[in-house]
């Protein structure tokens, strides 16, 4: 959540700092949308074999991953928000913020109960 946070705040920063009236782009609100878009199915891949996890590192290694992964769509979503985007994109840039957000609150429980049945890692040992 802290990673959504500084977005927004870098967003309205630039937002607020940048000269002139934001000149909004079909082409850029798109692209933002497709990068949000791909970022799920990377998100998602990293949350889907959760049974192999076979250390309680392990498990704080998947849960930082797809966090940091699934996050980055505030990234796109300030992006979005500084250079004055409109229209159709946003709503669906939002929509896509909020599934990614889902899907990691959805996991952590998950990966908790993972890192909980796990147990430690051994010095030497590799996952």
């Amino acid at each position: 959540m802290a990673q959504t946070a500084v977005a927004v705040l870098v967003g309205v920063a630039v937002a607020a700092l940048a000269p002139g009236a934001p000149r909004p782009s079909p082409l850029l609100a798109w692209t933002l949308v497709a990068l949000a878009g791909a970022q799920l199915p990377v998100g998602l891949a990293s949350l889907a074999r959760l049974g192999a996890v076979t250390s309680r590192q392990a498990a704080l290694s998947r849960a930082i991953f797809a966090s940091v992964t699934l996050s980055t769509t505030a990234w796109f979503a300030a992006l979005a928000l500084a250079t004055g985007q409109r229209g159709a994109p946003v709503p669906v840039l939002m929509a896509a913020l909020l599934l990614a957000y889902a899907l990691g609150f959805l996991a952590t429980g998950r990966l908790a109960r993972a890192a909980a049945a796990a147990p430690p890692r051994g010095v030497g040992e590799t996952d």
